[in-house]
């Protein structure tokens, strides 16, 4: 009964009353959107995302004969990018000397004695003027590349992040390489962060 007598009263209600008012839709931007696959600027000639992921390839190269016949271990893809007003930027991630990691099929940590930790921690530093000096060689090289169409005002960055076992002795060793080109000047600047 009590149900009946509601639904009555929302019948007799206005219309106006029982709808809520509709929201209008948010105007269209008046943004259009830039094509993907390419950067740079409408006065120099865009560089393609294939030309950037063929000069990561190139740097994956470069870096994993570092070292020569005992090379630094690349971990993953590097990554590179331009950016308008500032330059280009590659950065990877590098073991500077293959340890042993975790023991696949238990999950398990292997055991590194003390003389083991010793080896790695002194072949690790061994490596990392090695390393700066494929990255000076990297930067100087995208830098006079003719496929970015760098400006004179635009900056050349290689960073590479260091990567470590939890159980090493990182004492003396950077956690990231900087390598930075000022395009203008000329001079590659090494920072050890």
């Amino acid at each position: 009964m009590k149900l009946t007598i509601f639904l009555t009263a929302i019948a007799l209600l206005p219309a106006s009353a029982q709808l809520a008012p509709m929201k209008q839709a948010p105007p269209a931007s008046t943004v259009a959107a830039k094509p993907a696959g390419t950067i740079g600027t409408p006065d120099k000639p865009p560089a393609s995302l294939q030309t950037i992921v063929g000069l990561e390839k190139e740097m994956d190269q470069r870096l994993g004969t570092t070292g020569g016949t005992d090379p630094v271990v690349v971990r993953g893809p590097s990554r590179g990018l331009y950016v308008n007003g500032l330059g280009a930027i590659f950065s990877a991630e590098v073991e500077l000397a293959a340890t042993p990691g975790l023991h696949a099929l238990f999950g398990t940590q292997s055991q590194v004695g003390p003389e083991e930790k010793a080896k790695y921690h002194k072949a690790k530093l061994a490596r990392v003027p090695q390393l700066q000096q494929t990255m000076r060689d990297m930067v100087l090289s995208l830098a006079a590349s003719p496929v970015l169409k760098l400006s004179d005002t635009d900056e050349v960055l290689v960073v590479v992040r260091l990567w470590y076992q939890a159980w090493e002795d990182t004492s003396g060793l950077p956690g990231q390489i900087v390598a930075r080109l000022d395009h203008r000047g000329g001079t590659v600047r090494m920072e050890l962060q």
